[in-house]
């Protein structure tokens, strides 16, 4: 509630630019719903919106532009569409309906899988160089995991945040995290 009372006193001044911090944190889904619609409008109305997030899904799904902070320095600055075509490589969104621990041999595979991204009843992967898309889903299809979701994707912002800067964030002390 206070959250929401804060934003809303922010607003009342009509400002042309928006700062928010983790305008999402500590929220239930419905009033995150709620937020996300006024952020969008401000937007739409001209406002400048600027906020940092830890949620990349919210950023990639908000956000016309992006800049990714580690350790104090831009190591990610452009429009989401620049952002993904720079981040390269093949992506496959993959979700399984059956047994996704069957298909954990075939993702092993480097020669097939450069990096995972294993959330259990779905993944995201980057293809190896000079691996074949359909030899990958008829090994998984081989496999018996029950391939749900095969797609061919754009590297998601999560994955672009962790290729950019996972490692130092991973071995950074804790006052030094990184931020979006």
């Amino acid at each position: 509630m206070q959250q929401k009372v804060q934003f809303a006193g922010t607003l009342l001044h009509d400002p042309e630019l928006v700062l928010l911090d983790e305008p999402f944190s500590g929220l239930d889904p419905v009033n995150s719903q709620v937020m996300k619609e006024v952020v969008i409008d401000l937007a739409r109305q001209g406002r400048t919106v600027l906020f940092s997030t830890h949620i990349m899904e919210q950023a990639e799904k908000m956000c016309e532009r992006i800049v990714i902070i580690s350790r104090g320095r831009k190591v990610v600055d452009g429009t989401m569409a620049e952002v993904k075509r720079e981040g390269g490589g093949r992506h496959v969104a993959l979700s399984f309906h059956r047994d996704p621990a069957k298909a954990a041999s075939v993702l092993r595979d480097r020669l097939q899988v450069a990096k995972l991204d294993d959330s259990g009843a779905s993944a995201e992967v980057e293809l190896a160089a000079g691996a074949d898309p359909d030899r990958l889903l008829a090994d998984l299809v081989r496999s018996g995991a029950g391939i749900s979701r095969f797609e061919i994707v754009e590297p998601s912002l999560q994955s672009i945040f962790i290729a950019k800067v996972g490692a130092e964030a991973a071995t950074a002390p804790a006052s030094e995290g990184s931020n979006a």
